[in-house]
């Protein structure tokens, strides 16, 4: 007797030995979608932006010393890292009713090498340190960015999001924050 199918028809009988033909094109479609996905990955994971990563858990906090330096000392070379023409003149002439001491105005001569996000950066060497943390304060949000530089001449690259220099009252009470954090010894880690 015969079995019939839950349709109602005899199913075909394979000869002994032959196998049942099996489809490659499913299975090599999920592998590289696998391959595809897993490339994407290691993509996002080989070129994230670390040092964006860094800073933004991580900036310095001004020092006593920092706070005791007379805006007047402090050198600055103001760059425009932006398309914004004349905005390293507007900030320079913003710094240099603050006191500060401006050097030089123009556009960032390393702008074809090196791209200036959020507010922009402080370029400092270790002579300079304490008056980029000071300059610091009065550009809230800006990157603090050491480099192998002998003197204590700070360069400001305005960036593509910075508002304006804060005012007197910002300026004051970032330095009373900062003298609270340095008397209390509260550095973020890992700096």
């Amino acid at each position: 007797m015969t079995m019939l199918s839950p349709l109602g028809r005899v199913p075909k009988q394979r000869p002994p030995g032959q196998r049942r033909a099996r489809r490659p094109v499913p299975a090599l479609i999920l592998l590289l979608v696998l391959s595809l996905i897993t490339a994407v990955v290691w993509w996002k994971v080989l070129h994230r932006n670390t040092d964006a990563d860094d800073v933004a858990g991580c900036q310095p906090v001004p020092t006593l010393a920092s706070l005791k330096v007379d805006p007047k000392t402090v050198k600055l070379r103001v760059y425009n890292s932006t398309e914004k023409a004349g905005l390293a003149k507007t900030v320079a002439d913003q710094l240099h009713k603050r006191g500060f001491a401006i050097t030089t105005t123009s556009n960032d001569p390393l702008a074809s090498s090196r791209d200036v996000q959020g507010v922009g950066e402080l370029r400092y060497g270790p002579s300079g340190t304490n008056q980029a943390l000071l300059t610091s304060l009065y550009l809230p949000g800006i990157r603090l960015i050491p480099d192998p530089r002998t003197d204590a001449v700070v360069d400001v690259a305005i960036g593509p999001s910075y508002k304006t220099v804060a005012n007197a009252a910002q300026v004051a009470a970032a330095k009373k924050k900062a003298t609270t954090q340095a008397k209390a010894g509260d550095v973020p880690q890992g700096c």
